[in-house]
This record gives C-alpha cells, sequence and structure tokens, in this order.
C-alpha cells in the first residue's frame, strides 16, 4: 500500500553550469532527464508529480506543472521549503532532476504509510545521507525556514538538526550527472 496523500517534486532550478546544458532537459534515449525522474516519481501511476524551480517553459516540456522557488537561484534547501510550503501538511518526495539511474521501485520504498513516524525527513543512504532524494514531513519546514533565514543553505546540515530516518538504497539510483563525464560513463554502464 502506497501513501495517496503524498506529493513529489523534482528539483529543475539550478544552473547546470559543470554540464553545460540544462540538464532538465538532457536526453537519454530519447527522453529528459527531469521526465525520468518524473516517472520514477509515479506521475505515470497517477501521482502529483510537480517540478520545482527553473523556468514554467522547461517544466511544461516535461509534461509538468511548474512550481516557482521562492527564492530562485538559493539552492535546493529553499527549493524544499518551497515545495512543503506550497503543500502545507503534506508530505512530500523530492528528488534531483539528475538521478538519471532513480526508479520506480525504489521510490515506492520512500511511498509506504507511517515511513516517517515520528520523523521529519526520510533519506536516500549509499554509504552516506544523500538528500537528492527524501521524503520531507512538514513538521521540517519551521526549522529549514529558521536555516535559510540565518543565511543556512545546506541539505545536509538540516539533516544534521531534523529527526531522520535513513533508507538505504543501491548506488545506481543515486548516480548524479552532473558533468558530460558523467553522462558519457554513465551510458557505458
Amino acid at each position: 500500500m502506497l501513501d495517496e496523500d503524498c506529493v513529489a517534486a523534482v528539483l529543475i532550478g539550478g544552473a547546470s553550469r559543470r554540464m553545460g546544458v540544462d540538464k532538465a532537459t538532457l536526453d537519454i534515449g530519447g527522453v529528459a532527464l527531469g521526465r525520468v525522474v518524473a516517472e520514477a516519481l509515479g506521475v505515470n501511476d497517477g501521482r502529483m508529480v510537480i517540478a520545482c524551480g527553473g523556468t514554467a517553459e522547461t517544466a511544461g516540456a516535461l509534461g509538468l506543472a511548474h512550481l516557482a522557488d521562492d527564492r530562485p537561484g538559493e539552492g535546493p534547501l529553499v527549493a524544499t521549503a518551497s515545495v512543503l510550503r506550497a503543500f502545507a501538511g503534506r508530505d512530500v518526495i523530492i528528488a534531483a532532476c539528475d538521478l538519471g539511474g532513480l526508479d520506480r521501485s525504489t521510490v515506492k520504498r520512500f511511498e509506504q504509510p507511517g515511513l516517517l513516524g515520528d520523523h521529519d525527513v526520510a533519506v536516500a543512504v549509499v554509504e552516506h545521507r544523500q538528500p537528492s532524494l527524501a521524503r520531507w514531513a512538514s513538521s521540517a519546514l519551521p526549522f529549514i525556514d529558521e536555516m535559510i533565514a540565518g543565511g543556512g543553505r545546506s541539505l545536509h546540515g538540516a539533516l544534521d538538526h531534523l529527526r531522520v530516518v535513513d533508507v538505504e538504497v543501491e548506488p545506481s539510483v543515486l548516480v548524479n550527472l552532473n558533468t558530460p563525464a558523467d553522462f558519457e560513463a554513465w551510458q557505458r554502464l
């Protein structure tokens, strides 16, 4: 059984400087990378999946509704706060748009009812915590807002102060495609 009240978001607001092109629209076997992530998040299964950050045009090209960052260009912690604020009172599963190996079966582990219990976040773990895939409870928002107001922007820093459930995942699902070399090496796998 999956938590039907949980929504999902693909973060598409990064500048993609190291890749040289917008990672969200990077072609992976005829499908944009951001769409690959949205499909892993369950968009084809009827789950509400939005694109946060970037532009409405990019979100539209991915077939997703767009949610602007509250403060564009300030990183994934601010984007996470934007999504939590937009869906107040609901859990949100958030994934970076550059996770080319992310699959539906991995994300389903984050959709399980009761996963969070009294915790603020469930985060993917491969040797260490990988906040590029996480399920956030609305209870995390006040601390995130406080951290941002104080100049903090680190997802890892937020995890150090929240109640966290670790979810072990396969390394292949969290390979970040940040550079052309990453993309070429990943395609050879």
